[in-house]
């Protein structure tokens, strides 16, 4: 419970494009219905470090960033006790629409965004959550674990687009951190074979360590551990290069799919006649639903995923804007980043 001299905390503030501040700033005002929630640990998204460079296409600074959350419940609200662990999704969905009526409440098309219109997100000591976007994590869940919840649910959201698993193959073309999640949700849903290709040892090693059937070093021109990779059924496309879907598209045997659950700085160009001379379905992956969060919490209560060795660098809140800098950086060896308030 906080007191009532308790009304500043500290935050990780993007003060401008490449520059984050680290401030004692306000407590989050907490509407009615809403939830405020101590922050335990918190990831760095993709989406974070394009909102660093000024490149996301709606999020801007000044703001708070982050998302990728685990905490305590301090004020209650919507069913939640405090003292409960939670993590929550990185949007607010409105209820009301014809999308949120068929659960799928990713398409929501009012859905507010955390680090967007004032709301701060979660590299902070404190943040706010609405309950529809909040998910209880069992008692004792490393806070860790409980921040990779929701990258895990984006991977699950598009493997699970690709349709039933029947030992299918699979191709995941970045192995980045949402990548290492869709290849840990194709090999707990039951796909054959998972290849991951990327640049160079680094991400091969992680990707091998997750569980991985083989790795392609486009750098080497080469196959890392594993078999080599023929065509697959599905490629999935987590990487944002211009000519990543056309990579996919040549990857693929011809009437597989391909889903697109990376974003691009620019419209890339597609080879279309390959896509159509081939039949290929081509699937766009967006966010994830509760059904997402439900899988990957059970699958973290259970015992049968892993996500730790994606982890590769851990800072303190102090630390966030050399953490970003890491990041943008972009060096192979550097995975996913967790700041710990």
């Amino acid at each position: 419970m906080l007191t009532t001299r308790q009304n500043t905390m500290e935050s990780a503030v993007l003060a401008d494009y490449g520059r984050i501040e680290h401030r004692r700033t306000p407590l989050p005002p907490v509407a009615p219905g809403e939830l405020l929630v101590r922050v335990l640990a918190t990831g760095i998204c993709g989406s974070d470090l394009a909102t660093y460079r000024g490149a996301h296409p709606y999020k801007t600074a000044p703001t708070v960033l982050g998302h990728e959350l685990c905490g305590t419940v301090v004020t209650p609200a919507g069913g939640f006790a405090e003292g409960e662990l939670v993590c929550a999704a990185a949007y607010a969905h409105c209820g009301d629409c014809p999308m949120c009526a068929r659960g799928r409440t990713n398409l929501c098309g009012a859905k507010a965004n955390l680090c967007h219109l004032g709301w701060d997100g979660s590299f902070a000591q404190y943040v706010t959550l609405r309950p529809a976007m909040t998910y209880r994590l069992p008692v004792g869940t490393d806070p860790e674990l409980g921040a990779l919840v929701e990258p895990l649910s984006i991977a699950h959201h598009a493997v699970a687009l690709a349709g039933p698993a029947d030992g299918r193959t699979v191709r995941i073309i970045g192995a980045g951190n949402i990548g290492l999640g869709c290849l840990l949700a194709a090999k707990r849903l039951g796909f054959g074979t998972v290849v991951c290709s990327d640049l160079g040892p680094d991400k091969g090693r992680r990707a091998e360590a997750l569980g991985a059937d083989g790795y392609l070093d486009v750098l080497a021109g080469g196959v890392g551990p594993g078999p080599a990779a023929p065509e697959a059924d599905v490629v999935l496309v987590a990487a944002g290069h211009p000519g990543a879907v056309d990579e996919a598209v040549r990857a693929v045997r011809p009437g597989g799919t391909v889903v697109v659950v990376s974003f691009f700085d620019r419209p890339p160009a597609v080879a279309v006649n390959a896509l159509v001379g081939k039949e290929v379905r081509v699937i766009g992956s967006s966010l994830s639903t509760a059904e997402d969060f439900r899988a990957v919490i059970g699958w973290l209560a259970e015992g049968s995923v892993d996500p730790r060795p994606m982890v590769t660098h851990r800072f303190g809140l102090a630390e966030a804007g050399a953490a970003l800098a890491l990041m943008a950086a972009g060096e192979p060896a550097t995975g996913k980043i967790i700041i710990t308030p």
